[in-house]
């Protein structure tokens, strides 16, 4: 098939021509006779933020639907909130205390010393093997 503009390359129409018992060249398409124009890279652009509406929830139509099922709506206090938030904004950060570095380790450059772990067991006595 033809070329699909991608810069892949130009198209040739390949296999046998019907008919006249002519060879198995490759055909030329049109699209090798047109001289595709050089395309330049554009530089990416910043994507523009997503615009979201305020959204303000039907308070009283959610409450009217809580009460028609025998439920009681529960609200926050809009003003109780900002006056949270407010005096969470006002309090002091805290001071950043950095984290003391662990000492260094100290590495034993003395003399290694051979500690034998295992035991003869031939001369260790078991409770089962006690002669009664």
């Amino acid at each position: 098939g033809a070329g699909l503009g991608l810069g892949l390359g130009a198209g040739y129409a390949t296999g046998v021509m019907a008919g006249s018992g002519s060879s198995d060249r490759a055909v030329p398409s049109a699209a090798d006779s047109r001289a595709e124009p050089a395309r330049t890279p554009r530089p990416p652009q910043a994507a523009e933020p997503i615009r979201i509406e305020r959204y303000d929830l039907p308070a009283a139509d959610l409450q009217a639907v809580a009460s028609a099922a025998g439920l009681e709506w529960v609200g926050s206090d809009a003003a109780k909130v900002a006056a949270v938030q407010a005096a969470m904004a006002a309090e002091p950060k805290p001071v950043h205390v950095p984290r003391e570095p662990k000492p260094p380790v100290v590495i034993d450059e003395g003399p290694l010393v051979l500690v034998e772990t295992r035991k003869d067991l031939s001369q260790v006595k078991l409770p089962f093997e006690s002669a009664n």
